[in-house]
């Protein structure tokens, strides 16, 4: 083996040249790609060796050796990829140093990190790009090269094939942090979406979810494939199975959410995991079918429609429009055009046409055209059943908004719409508003009547300390729902039986038996002498009896840790509850050692997303990647950019 180093980087302090394109870390012997620049040698001491005093100016470059190689792991990890977080340092270029900085500083650590000039302003510039979506032929434009020189004439500006090298380096420092965390975590949970871009090709991506140890929800992109033109379900399976397997989750996906077409649902099943349908989609069609079902509202939705198409492509009579918003003093705005794949974009179209009512009408009095003004009893239908789609529009607005919402949310969600819906039943007289309400009513019960019954979804309610209990409509389910906790909480416990009971003093008054009262001493010690009998018995009767031993301390052993997952899910149900607007993985961060084999079950359940939208995120911004200044991307440079892009946000 080969050694060299650099005499101007104090980051080869810590790096062996081992071959011409690979570095060796001295600290924990990972190995890392060497593209002729220290960025990724810089990224690595930062993020998975921040404790590590690897320069200090009082030490000359003897540093412990592999002690506290793994400690950076976990902040590794929710730097690098997408967390609840938000921004992560590792992708901040000078911010990103700071901030290691002071927080080293304020830990006790002398630390000073040296990076060039270059380097700073070569990962300045790679997340330039990554953030914006820009060619990367644009350091080969000459504005662009004229207007770095005006800012810094010293700097060099790389060229695209080594910006290329510079995005690999980063993408593969991703991966090896992505793999890291989840070799550590049970269970991940899959979303997956198709998307079609600018140029009609087809292609769908995966996403993982999981719940870090430290209780971070994190989300990460596990790749992009192009389908074939005219694909089938077979080439869905093949490209999703290919994604899966070269991850190595096929064991450990507790859920595979995607849309409810049937071909996503037949491809997941295939794979042999188990499929949950958007939520976000369900309650898409749920809305859908029953707005079509009530005749006299789709009969306005036509005719409105035809209106904002009239005002949307005659240029003549927008401006008018924006006139008489002026002399009539309505603020200026545009009609919205609803889509058909969006219920929620009728909403806003109704609504836009409702609130600029008399500007229209007196619009239209004024232009040409064959079109027909609403009439007032078009208008009161409009904010009657406006009135009743409110609810769901709310609902639907926070499942677009929030960065992802889980799965815990559906069951309350649902019971929460029935709950309105009864309520407008009884209080509108409007007999289309009335239908609409029966419709809604009708086909929420036809698609989410069974939510509180899929262990899934009742488990991950459980574990929300915002809901628990109250999140079901039915107690029967609820209860239904506490045995199987118990149940999978046992399992737990049998698992790792030397876990420490953390378990506070039962404030509950329940009869159960607590592990520390003297009932339960006493059991322990009748069980003690028991097994002290049965492995003195076993030496004299030549094994008659063993079988008969064995199961006895099978029996004994499923009592205790049943008894024990009991005390420790009834203590979890007697806490107070969080509020609704507060984040469930600040309690169980707060508490993963106090319920620790309820935290192991929240990370489970609570890292199952409600919908696929952090899926529909991604072809969202892959629009802006594919242009026709990158129309010979490759498809592994747009999964790099495209993942690149994600920790951007």
């Amino acid at each position: 083996m080969t050694e060299f180093k650099r005499a101007f980087s104090l980051v080869w302090d810590h790096f062996t040249l081992v071959t011409p394109n690979k570095v060796q870390c001295s600290l924990c012997s990972q190995r890392l790609s060497f593209n002729k620049n220290t960025s990724a040698m810089l990224r690595h001491l930062r993020s998975r060796h921040p404790s590590e005093a690897w320069y200090s100016n009082s030490t000359s470059g003897a540093h412990s050796s592999t002690s506290n190689s793994t400690s950076g792991v976990h902040s590794t990890f929710s730097n690098s990829i997408i967390s609840s977080a938000g921004v992560h340092s590792s992708f901040s270029g000078t911010a990103g140093l700071n901030s290691i900085f002071t927080n080293s500083a304020a830990a006790g650590h002398h630390i000073q990190v040296r990076t060039t000039r270059q380097e700073d302003l070569d990962d300045a510039l790679v997340n330039m790009l990554v953030k914006d979506t820009q060619p990367f032929s644009v350091v080969e434009e000459e504005g662009f090269a004229a207007f770095v020189q005006k800012l810094d004439p010293s700097y060099k500006l790389p060229n695209k094939q080594a910006l290329k090298k510079m995005v690999g380096s980063r993408c593969e420092f991703i991966n090896d942090n992505v793999v890291s965390q989840m070799v550590i975590s049970d269970f991940v949970s899959l979303t997956s979406d198709m998307w079609t871009s600018i140029d009609k090709h087809s292609y769908i991506s995966v996403t993982g979810h999981l719940v870090a140890e430290n209780a971070q929800l994190s989300t990460f992109l596990l790749g992009i494939s192009k389908l074939p033109e005219n694909h089938k379900v077979i080439h869905i399976e093949e490209a999703k199975n290919q994604l899966v397997a070269s991850w190595g989750l096929h064991s450990r996906v507790a859920a595979f959410v995607t849309e409810t077409s049937d071909n996503m649902v037949a491809t997941v099943q295939k794979l042999g995991i188990l499929q949950l349908p958007s939520f976000a989609h369900v309650l898409n069609l749920v809305i859908k079918r029953s707005m079509e079902a009530t005749l006299e509202l789709q009969d306005i939705r036509s005719q409105a429609r035809a209106i904002v198409a009239f005002f949307k492509s005659n240029q003549n009579a927008e401006m008018r429009l924006a006139e008489v918003q002026g002399q009539l003093g309505r603020p200026e705005q545009k009609l919205i055009q609803e889509v058909d794949s969006r219920w929620n974009s009728s909403f806003s179209m109704l609504e836009r046409v409702f609130d600029q009512r008399e500007s229209v009408a007196a619009a239209l009095s004024t232009l040409d055209t064959d079109i027909i003004p609403l009439g007032s009893a078009d208008y009161e239908v409009i904010h009657q059943c406006l009135g009743v789609l409110g609810s769901f529009n709310q609902a639907t607005a926070e499942l677009a908004s929030e960065k992802r919402v889980s799965a815990s949310k559906v069951i309350p969600l649902v019971r929460m719409l029935k709950i309105t819906l009864e309520k407008k039943h009884g209080a509108i007289i409007h007999p289309t508003a009335t239908q609409l309400v029966s419709n809604l009513q009708r086909e929420l019960q036809t698609s989410c009547s069974m939510v509180e019954t899929e262990p899934i979804l009742a488990l991950s309610a459980l574990l929300d300390p915002r809901f628990k209990m109250l999140a079901f409509g039915n107690q029967g389910y609820a209860q239904e729902a506490v045995k199987l906790l118990t149940s999978e909480c046992a399992s737990l416990i049998r698992i790792n039986p030397d876990k420490d009971d953390t378990l506070p003093p039962s404030t509950t008054g329940s009869t159960t038996p607590s592990p520390t009262s003297p009932h339960t001493t006493s059991w322990a010690m009748e069980t003690a002498s028991i097994s002290m009998a049965t492995s003195l018995s076993k030496s004299h009767d030549g094994g008659l009896w063993e079988m008969f031993d064995s199961k006895v301390g099978e029996t004994q052993s499923v009592q205790s840790s049943t008894a024990d997952a009991a005390v420790e899910v009834q203590h979890y149900l007697s806490d107070p509850y969080l509020n609704r607007v507060e984040n469930p993985m600040h309690y169980w961060e707060k508490h993963s050692k106090v319920y620790p084999h309820l935290f192991q079950l929240a990370r489970k359940y609570l890292s199952v997303p409600a919908s696929s939208v952090p899926c529909e995120r991604i072809f969202t911004k892959a629009g802006d990647v594919f242009n026709k200044k990158r129309s010979c991307l490759s498809m592994k440079a747009v999964e790099q950019i495209m993942l690149l892009n994600k920790g951007l946000v």
